[in-house]
C-alpha cells in the first residue's frame, strides 16, 4: 500500500468472481437507501472493495461515474471501517441521481448499522 494510506491499491480491490461470491454467500447484507452492502470480515491488515453497478442504472458514462464516486467514498473513509473486511457495494438506481455527499452518508450509516449488529 502507499505511504499515505489514502490511495486505492490493487490489493484493496476484489477482482475475481469467487471473491465476490464468497462475500455474497458468507457475508452480512445491509440495505441502505442508495446501496446494498455485503460485508465479510477478512483478517487482513486492510479493507477490500468490490463494486457492482447494473446496466439498469444507466449508460456506461453514468455507471462509470457512479463507480468512481463509490471508490472515492471508500478511499476517503476506509480508516473508519473496522474491523477490516471485504466489502461489496451494489448500487441502486437512485444512487445515480443524488449528490456524492448523500451516498457517503448512506454508506457510513450502513457501515455503522453493520458494526452495531455484529
Amino acid at each position: 500500500m502507499g505511504d499515505s494510506g489514502c490511495g486505492f491499491s490493487k490489493e484493496e480491490r476484489l477482482r475475481k468472481r469467487r471473491e465476490f461470491l464468497g462475500v455474497y454467500e458468507r457475508g452480512d447484507k445491509v440495505q441502505a437507501t442508495y446501496l446494498v452492502l455485503y460485508i465479510l470480515e477478512n483478517r487482513l491488515p486492510y479493507n477490500r472493495l468490490g463494486i457492482t453497478v447494473s446496466r439498469k442504472i444507466g449508460r456506461s458514462v453514468v455507471r462509470n461515474r457512479l463507480k468512481r464516486r463509490l471508490r472515492e467514498i471508500f478511499r476517503a473513509n476506509k480508516k473508519a471501517i473496522t474491523p477490516h473486511c471485504d466489502l461489496v457495494v451494489n448500487a441502486k438506481r437512485a444512487a445515480a441521481n443524488v449528490y456524492t455527499q448523500q451516498i457517503q452518508e448512506d454508506f457510513l450509516n450502513a457501515i455503522g448499522r453493520w458494526r452495531h449488529k455484529g
